[in-house]
């Protein structure tokens, strides 16, 4: 018997489609990957081949024209779930669905890929599952109502990805009206909450002010804590159009707060992309090496 294969990003829109297929009670293989991962992860597929399995199933990833090139022109069963402004172009392949929202709703990969497997899986048609879905459609497309999302993405880091996602498939099963916190994760959650604001006060204090093509523009390096970091400027300064946040480890956070202003146009001009209100781009070893030299004027690199 085949198994299907699903690739996917790594963040908790990324690692939720594994859940679903856990659900769904398929046997399945797995590739959680970051998006500068794609096409060296698809070109060790197009080596070996793709005989071993029914289903090929691609999650919240832009793919490249030069993925394209290889998949339009192979038969191959394969779908392609998205909703980044920046993947539209491939919209015009027949197993590809790339929306933004849906009836005016900002959209995100898990809701995508939720609504093709619920018509194929009736089990999946439960309200634990859809509030679970909401959940990381309200995070990844930074539209939360309330701390839920938030506390749900502490959760997930907390926990690690393989671990949280053995939890949560086991937690979906059970027959409940929404998504719901263990008590040991609401006690942890109110230490980590206030771990939290102390991180983010510090981190107030941190930011510098900019003006970048007409927008007042906060710049915060922060490693961790990004969409709460985000989300909690966001109401405090009401008249800044959007946050940078560096991440010098591995890549820059935007995250904008007003309908007029789009992070995913302005995260294009560094090789990035995302959504109207949160994107990325990349922070590569070249930059890092652009401020040591910069800072440090009679440096030298060495091979490691």
């Amino acid at each position: 018997m085949k198994k299907d294969l699903l690739i996917s990003h790594v963040d908790l829109d990324g690692i939720s489609p594994n859940i679903l297929m856990n659900l769904t009670g398929r046997c399945y293989e797995y590739r959680n990957i970051e998006i500068s991962e794609v096409d060296k992860t698809f070109d060790e597929y197009f080596e070996k081949g793709f005989d071993e399995y029914e289903n090929i199933y691609v999650c919240d990833l832009t793919l490249t024209k030069h993925v394209y090139e290889y998949l339009s022109t192979h038969e191959l069963n394969i779908h392609v779930f998205d909703h980044h402004e920046s993947h539209l172009f491939a919209n015009e392949y027949p197993f590809v669905q790339v929306k933004v929202d849906i009836n005016g709703i900002k959209t995100c990969g898990t809701e995508l890929f939720y609504l093709y497997l619920k018509d194929i899986y009736k089990e999946l048609n439960t309200s634990i599952i859809k509030d679970y879905v909401e959940l990381v459609r309200e995070l990844d497309t930074y539209t939360m109502i309330d701390d839920r999302a938030l506390n749900l993405n502490n959760i997930k880091d907390t926990y690690g990805n393989k671990e949280f996602i053995k939890l949560i498939t086991k937690r979906l099963k059970k027959d409940k009206k929404e998504f719901e916190f263990t008590a040991f994760e609401k006690r942890f959650l109110k230490v980590k909450n206030k771990e939290l604001t102390r991180y983010l006060e510090k981190k107030e204090k941190e930011m510098k002010l900019y003006e970048i093509n007409n927008n007042t523009v906060a710049v915060i390096f922060a490693e961790s804590n990004k969409s709460e970091l985000g989300n909690y400027i966001a109401k405090k300064y009401l008249d800044i159009d959007f946050v940078i946040l560096i991440d010098a480890s591995s890549r820059i956070s935007y995250r904008a707060f007003k309908d007029d202003v789009s992070v995913s146009k302005f995260a294009e001009k560094y090789n990035g992309g995302g959504h109207q209100k949160a994107s990325g781009s990349p922070f590569t070893d070249e930059d890092r090496d652009k401020i040591v030299k910069e800072y440090f004027k009679d440096i030298k690199k060495l091979e490691n």
